[in-house]
């Protein structure tokens, strides 16, 4: 078997219209998600005492952080910017979108992570760390069936 037969067989044929419904549905879940981090993490960067959103300040207790101001600049440039910025790139189908789309998925899971470990359990760190994971599995797929790193 020639290295060029194995890498047609380890993709999976699917019609380019599939792809296109799978990366829109993709860049679709990544908007959504870069925006609501990029309005939590401006109403934190505003309030920093976590008022605007009824964040317990004494959450904060025991992490590097005196205020939420911090993790909403964080929430709003790392979450919010990398989700809209790759959100568009997949969007626009750009070459490296499935590649960028993993790494702002398996990102995502990791800054809830370093969240649960700075704050504790909050509810919405597990509904996002299911984003992540739900992003990072669409990009192996899209990977997968396109047959590139588009």
């Amino acid at each position: 078997m020639t290295s060029t037969h194995a890498q047609r067989r380890a993709h999976v044929h699917v019609p380019a219209r599939a792809r296109s419904r799978l990366g829109r549905a993709l860049a679709g879940l990544e908007l959504g998600t870069g925006a609501m981090a990029v309005t939590g993490g401006l109403l934190l960067v505003l309030a920093p005492d976590g008022s605007l959103l009824d964040a317990d300040p004494a959450a904060l207790a025991g992490s590097p952080f005196g205020d939420w101001r911090w993790p909403g600049v964080l929430l709003t440039t790392l979450v919010g910017g990398g989700c809209l910025l790759t959100g568009i790139w997949q969007w626009r189908g750009s070459r490296g979108a499935w590649v960028l789309s993993l790494a702002a998925g398996t990102g995502l899971v990791a800054f809830e992570a370093a969240e649960l470990l700075w704050l504790g359990f909050q509810p919405l760190e597990l509904v996002f760390a299911v984003v992540g994971i739900s992003v990072a599995t669409m990009a192996v797929l899209g990977l997968r069936t396109d047959g590139r790193a588009r």
